[in-house]
């Protein structure tokens, strides 16, 4: 049985969702304060959260934030209850991963499809972190895809789409081969421990670039070097210590 943790403080519309998700077979832990749901949430670990996002206290914003910052519960997908007067704070609790968002006064079949359809996708990427745990140490072959988690949910990202990354402390700037780009929560160390050596290189300490994306070197005050990107308006300037890294593995 599926657990749904519910955080609401309308007490009517907290026992209105109680009797609906009862009915449709799942087990229902209920709160009324955004605390108290966090701390239920760590303790308990539901499938999936459903919660207000003004409430006294902690709002759904701040129980959000507060989710994503562990791991046991980052990945635990949450469906916001909004009314149409919050829809700008809604946008702001989608940016930071919220899995759906149902408008205030809710239908029954809407919700419990929402649900559904978010339990199964929480699932299946469950399962697939399962079947990469199995497998041996060894890095990703170039060709091969990814599981990155953006924006709270799970994208495949080909290794070998990608053209350069730039990280800053635990956060990183994926840019992408078709011009894309998304910021996630993945230090450089980490990337190191996933890009193949043979085509990835680290150029700063807070730049690793595809080789495979170079476009030309040209030699730049005091010995260090600049190296443009194809299809890519960056290009980067790298110290006379890097410089002799990249010589030894392109030039």
């Amino acid at each position: 049985m599926k657990k749904i943790l519910i955080i609401e403080d309308d007490i009517e519309v907290r026992s209105g969702l109680i009797d609906l998700l009862e009915e449709s077979g799942f087990k229902v832990i209920p709160s009324s304060t955004g605390k108290e749901g966090i701390l239920l949430s760590k303790e308990l670990l539901p499938d999936l959260i459903i919660s207000d996002i003004m409430m006294p206290g902690l709002s759904g914003i701040d129980v959000i934030k507060e989710l994503n910052s562990h791991t046991s519960t980052k990945l635990i997908p949450l469906i916001f209850l909004t009314a149409k007067k919050e829809m700008t704070d809604l946008r702001e609790a989608m940016e930071y991963g919220a899995a759906d968002y149902i408008v205030k006064p809710y239908d029954a079949n809407d919700l419990l499809r929402a649900i559904n359809v978010r339990i199964e996708k929480a699932e299946a990427y469950k399962n697939l972190i399962k079947k990469e745990k199995k497998k041996t140490g060894r890095k990703p072959g170039y060709t091969e895809r990814i599981t990155l988690i953006v924006e709270g949910k799970p994208e495949f990202i080909k290794l070998s789409d990608i053209v350069c990354i730039e990280a800053e402390n635990i956060y990183s700037t994926v840019y992408l081969n078709n011009g894309h780009n998304f910021l996630i929560r993945k230090s450089l160390r980490n990337w190191e421990q996933v890009l193949p050596d043979s085509e990835f290189l680290r150029i700063h300490r807070s730049t690793i670039i595809n080789i495979n994306f170079i476009d030309r070197i040209e030699k730049w005050y005091k010995r260090s070097l600049k190296i443009y990107l194809k299809n890519s308006h960056r290009s980067f300037i790298i110290s006379q210590r890097y410089a002799v890294k990249i010589k030894s593995s392109v030039i």
